[in-house]
């Protein structure tokens, strides 16, 4: 275990926070890139795909968490394969709500931003986010998510029941080993379309993983890593709604349309406000989490 639980002598903080800048460096340098080389390189853009659906996730996630904040009810949230995604809330302050789609982004990476680099503990930082994704996933993306829950726990029962069978019922375990794969492999195949409860389980799985198997280096690369995702296309995403602003969905209009009709300001004001709001709390991050540390440890 490489996590750092005892006092740190100013030489190890030091080096810790050398460690950290480079990471953070590295991680922004990733997307960055990535950024710039994806709208001309298919494969960059499909890379980046599985990226696209995650804020999307944080994104409406942010809408139901702040109805739930406000008084109201978190019902559900969809994701759709284009990167688009819905939520839906009944109750609550529906001004907050609405804004706090893109800024739901924006304070999710520089929350993650600022802990992964701050915390001792970055593993724990990476499970807690993991349960974050789970939880949101199994609890607000509809009835999929109860059916991935008895799936799963179908499966674990078939195989525990496999594994303490007798040496001679081996032929047994077997059927029952092979029957738990068989419900594993059915609850995906009924549960495939629900791309917001995948995309929950799926993150969440690979951040208990990445804090599991991953050196504090490579934990902390990761969380800087989608902290700057999330965060960053939350602020492209508001630059892109900018020159959209009649985009739609379905017949829905977008956030920005929306919370300038509720307060009868125009959708410049919230999206220069919004675009204000996002880069601040984002630079706050970097600022309180990376490089004033870094530099109180020279």
């Amino acid at each position: 275990m490489d996590d750092y639980r005892t006092p740190l002598t100013f030489g190890a903080e030091a080096r810790l926070r050398r460690q950290v800048l480079f990471t953070s460096l590295c991680a922004f340098a990733l997307v960055f890139s990535l950024w710039q080389i994806a709208p001309n390189n298919e494969a960059v853009s499909s890379l980046l795909y599985p990226f696209r659906l995650v804020v999307t996730f944080v994104h409406e996630a942010g809408h139901g968490i702040a109805a739930l904040l406000t008084g109201g009810r978190f019902i559900e949230f969809r994701v759709f394969p284009n990167g688009a995604g819905l939520a839906t809330t009944a109750g609550g302050n529906r001004i907050i709500i609405t804004q706090m789609g893109y800024l739901g982004a924006a304070f999710f990476g520089a929350i993650l931003l600022f802990a992964a680099n701050r915390a001792r503990r970055v593993r724990l930082v990476a499970v807690l986010t993991g349960l974050f994704f789970i939880g949101c996933a199994l609890l607000f993306t509809g009835s999929e998510g109860v059916l991935l829950i008895g799936g799963v726990g179908l499966t674990i029962g078939l195989w525990s029941a496999g594994g303490a069978l007798r040496e001679s019922e081996s032929q047994l375990q077997i059927l029952l080993r092979g029957a738990a794969i068989g419900a594993l492999v059915l609850t995906f195949v009924l549960v495939r379309s629900n791309v917001a409860l995948l995309t929950g389980v799926l993150s969440g799985t690979a951040l208990f993983a990445l804090a599991a198997l991953g050196s504090r280096t490579v934990v902390l690369f990761g969380l800087n890593a989608l902290a700057l995702i999330v965060g960053f296309n939350a602020l492209n995403d508001i630059l892109v709604l900018w020159d959209n602003q009649s985009a739609m969905l379905g017949n829905i209009p977008n956030d920005a349309v929306i919370v300038a009709r509720l307060t009868n300001l125009p959708v410049n004001f919230w999206l220069s406000a919004w675009l204000l709001i996002a880069s601040s709390v984002m630079g706050a991050a970097i600022w309180f989490g990376i490089i004033r540390p870094a530099r109180r440890a020279r």
